[in-house]
């Protein structure tokens, strides 16, 4: 896009410089020049006002127009650069929270690693039949809680994974 604006920059530039040569050169034409040179009648001389003076009107329309498309694309770029630093903040704290949520579910997955060991030491230390019992049911207590934990933290990675993202994080990553 800068590449073309400077073009349509310089064709508008020589077009402005070649006009401003034309004017010079017929109105510093030496007086033994002048004579060899015919005069043109009015009616030409008029058409030649008309077409240098649209000259100088187009490339100074052309500027302006190259003003104001150089100055919609610098606020656009500027625009662009403010939500992509929004948007990379709100990834890496996406990102921050889907790793606490891992770690929370590797927690939960160690404590129940451990739960089991534990049902397995008492079987064999345990003589009484009923501290055993209350040692499988506390332990099944447990292991619903921690499963019922297992299930929030679940449904809260899927709605995590399933909502919508900005168009702009998207962008930037893809």
């Amino acid at each position: 896009m800068k590449k073309t604006m400077n073009r349509v920059g310089y064709f508008f530039l020589v077009l402005m410089c070649v006009t401003v040569a034309v004017a010079l050169v017929a109105n510093a034409t030496p007086a033994a020049t002048v004579a060899a040179v015919p005069q043109l009648p009015d009616e030409d001389s008029a058409y030649l006002n008309s077409i240098l003076s649209a000259l100088g009107g187009f490339s100074g329309g052309g500027l302006l127009l190259i003003f104001l498309i150089r100055r919609l694309v610098k606020n656009y770029d500027d625009t662009f650069a403010k939500w992509e630093n929004r948007c990379t903040s709100h990834g890496e704290k996406q990102d921050e929270k889907n790793d606490k949520i891992i770690e929370m579910i590797e927690e939960v997955h160690d404590i129940t690693q451990e739960l089991k060991m534990e049902i397995v030491k008492l079987q064999a230390n345990a003589i009484d039949k009923d501290m055993v019992t209350e040692a499988l049911t506390k332990v099944a207590m447990m292991e619903s809680d921690i499963d019922q934990v297992r299930g929030e933290v679940k449904s809260i990675m899927t709605h995590l994974l399933n909502k919508p993202r900005i168009s702009g994080i998207n962008n930037i990553r893809g």
